[in-house]
């Protein structure tokens, strides 16, 4: 019986020490508050202190001025990515105020490249976003965004809108999924390949080589006939953003 009773002890110590190493955690929830846009909820562990999560909302004619745990801004205030603790669910308001003046516009490429200059706006008056100038090797751009990942309040390109705090806007890309061909060329050689189909920037390995030429080896591939272009060698694997022709490349026995 004793036997029994240390057991059910030892099992008991157990549960409680795990109970007591569980980390709690708790989630804040943004309200755009009249305003527009998403931004996801946020989780904390209680007293882990972290920075609240930037503001990427917006509100035509209105400036952000911070959160408030009441939607009428009488609750507890907190700047936008004020470092806090958290030890409750906790839901906060995007507070706002009319906005006036001028504010800058900043395009960001989002993992495109290109330059872009900031746009100046004077609060309340409607104008055309700068047409996009960054490119990103395999996409197409889609648009502009408040936040990297989409989440943001959305805008097309040169569409007309009204500014009215300071605005970073990141360009959004969609995958091509245009095919493009390699078209082989025995360079001398004698034999037939089929040309090879490359979908979107998705990597795969170049075709085996089946040209033959009397006399010689076959080294490599490469895009210009004499050899002085880009090499490739034999299977190597590529992405493909435009048609290309190689040339079988050969070397005496």
């Amino acid at each position: 019986m004793k036997k029994i009773h240390f057991i059910f002890a030892a099992l008991l110590a157990c549960f409680v020490l795990l109970s007591g190493c569980k980390k709690e955690e708790y989630v804040v929830t943004f309200n755009p508050n009249g305003g527009k846009g998403a931004i996801v909820t946020q989780t904390f562990t209680v007293k882990v202190s972290q920075p609240l999560m930037a503001n990427s909302f917006t509100h035509n004619g209105f400036t952000f001025t911070g959160w408030s745990s009441r939607p009428d801004g009488t609750g507890i205030s907190y700047k936008d990515q004020e470092v806090v603790k958290i030890s409750e669910n906790l839901v906060l308001y995007a507070q706002w105020a009319s906005a006036t003046g001028n504010f800058t516009v900043t395009f960001n490429a989002n993992g495109g490249e290109g330059n872009m200059k900031p746009q100046t706006f004077t609060a309340g008056e409607p104008q055309t976003l700068s047409a996009n100038r960054f490119i990103y090797e395999g996409y197409s751009f889609s648009g502009w965004c408040t936040s990297p990942n989409g989440m943001g309040e959305k805008f097309d390109n040169q569409q007309t809108v009204s500014i009215t705090s300071n605005t970073t806007l990141y360009a959004q890309w969609k995958r091509n999924l245009q095919t493009f061909f390699v078209i082989f060329n025995a360079n001398g050689g004698e034999g037939t390949m089929e040309p090879q189909a490359f979908v979107g920037d998705i990597v795969q390995e170049l075709d085996t080589n089946k040209f033959e030429r009397e006399g010689y080896i076959f080294k490599h591939w490469n895009t210009d006939s004499l050899g002085k272009g880009k090499d490739y060698s034999e299977n190597e694997a590529i992405r493909l953003f435009s048609n290309m022709k190689l040339y079988a490349q050969w070397k005496e026995k």
